[in-house]
């Protein structure tokens, strides 16, 4: 097919996903895994990620270990590795930017890029660009992606997701309407389950049918969202590849799962505190401070109780979170109670550099606090995050439980030249793992 570039892509967006990733690089780094039902998750104890080898078996995400060995036992259930994955995706990141400075990075597995004007640089159409891209990632990284390349995000995003896996689809301007004929609403990006059957009501069941809604029906029925959604869907670019990393927050979250679950008090608190550490380091890194901290607790059977309190000022500081937040945690701790999670939101936001002391506050004390975890900065920087953490956290750094689920992944337990426990070289890639 020969299309004419600027009126079949008047805009060129190309969307890569990962398919099946983190299982996908297990299998990238060991190559007997290939064609086998590859899971990961063995520490959370559910599936975060499965080959389509596993898939094919009926292993499905959040699915229990036991579950898995029941209906699939030659599975190779693997504890997950984010550190080595998000090597994978800072190289797979880089070969996107090969043929175009505007790539944003959607998740870690999947981000999109914009092409447009680049077919003449580069000396080629746009989907021999987009098939570059693909192939590079898969020869260099040894994983599968699927790829869409459309006039729009929403578009590309639909196209790639349609050709999993290790597909690609191309939808110049002339083919949206047969592209999108027999696709349920509940399938475009941005449509989630309410507003599907919303859509259902009204007697529109595929993206085709929404897209060819006169625009005064759209405006009467859909709210700004998915009156946008219906622009992408006719192939008009309404939503921008924005390459820069976020900077603004309405507010920040931590949280972590540990298995087994635990009724350890001291190991609870740790965990929170931990989540404290890691919310003020990722403000402090944005120079913003909150005057509202929430916590919960999540009981092994998923019941979640939650408080939160006001701080005297706004604070990116753990020191000054902690004691705040020691009655919270003793009022929601039950003994014998199992916990899998603890979590915290620091929120009403702003910008560190008008925060102010309160009036009965020392403000050599203020200064000193800021002179310190600018070091610890400094420190987690070169050495790597929590270098230095409080001793509220000691716990969660040092207690173990012991479990079958409780071994650690390849990654954490090899070093590299040069590296040592808390410090890790930031290299885009890693084949020459130390066996």
């Amino acid at each position: 097919m020969t299309w004419n570039t600027n009126t079949s892509f008047p805009n060129a967006i190309i969307h890569v996903d990962g398919d099946a990733f983190f299982a996908s690089c297990e299998q990238a780094l060991h190559p007997e895994y290939k064609g086998k039902p590859v899971v990961v998750g063995k520490d959370r104890g559910i599936a975060a990620s499965m080959s389509y080898e596993a898939k094919r078996q009926g292993v499905t995400r959040a699915m229990p270990l036991h579950k898995i060995r029941e209906i699939c036992p030659d599975a190779i259930i693997l504890p997950s590795d984010y550190e080595t994955y998000s090597l994978f995706s800072k190289r797979m990141f880089a070969i996107m930017k090969r043929y175009g400075s505007m790539v944003e990075e959607y998740g870690i597995d999947e981000g999109f890029v914009d092409i447009t004007g680049m077919n003449k640089p580069l000396g080629m159409d746009y989907k021999a660009i987009a098939s570059c891209i693909k192939q590079d990632i898969q020869r260099e990284l040894n994983i599968i992606v699927s790829v869409g390349l459309a006039p729009t995000k929403v578009l590309a995003k639909l196209a790639s997701r349609r050709s999993k896996p290790d597909g690609f689809i191309t939808v110049p301007k002339t083919y949206i309407n047969a592209f999108l004929k027999n696709i349920p609403v509940e399938q475009i990006w941005g449509v989630g389950p309410n507003t599907a059957h919303y859509m259902y009501k009204l007697g529109v069941h595929t993206a085709e049918q929404f897209a060819k809604q006169e625009w005064g029906y759209v405006e009467q029925y859909f709210t700004k969202p998915h009156q946008e959604i219906w622009r992408e869907l006719r192939g008009e670019k309404v939503y921008p590849v924005l390459p820069e990393e976020k900077t603004s927050y309405a507010s920040i979250s931590k949280t972590r799962t540990f298995t087994p679950s635990s009724s350890n008090k001291e190991f609870v608190y740790g965990q929170l505190i931990k989540n404290v550490e890691n919310a003020c380091i990722k403000a402090r890194r944005y120079h913003l401070a909150g005057r509202k901290v929430s916590i919960f607790l999540k009981k092994q059977n998923f019941e979640i109780e939650a408080l939160e309190v006001c701080v005297n000022r706004a604070t990116a500081f753990p020191q000054d979170i902690m004691p705040i937040i020691k009655p919270l945690f003793e009022q929601l701790y039950k003994r014998k109670i199992k916990y899998r999670a603890t979590g915290v939101v620091i929120s009403e936001l702003q910008e560190d550099m008008v925060i102010q002391g309160s009036l009965f506050e020392n403000p050599i004390k203020l200064t000193q606090m800021k002179k310190v975890y600018s070091a610890v900065d400094v420190l987690a920087k070169k050495f790597g995050k929590h270098t230095v953490h409080s001793g509220g956290s000691l716990a969660a750094h040092n207690l173990q439980h012991a479990s079958d689920r409780g071994n650690r992944a390849l990654r954490k337990e090899t070093h590299l030249k040069g590296e040592r426990g808390r410090k890790r070289l930031n290299i885009p890639m890693l084949f020459g793992m130390v066996r």
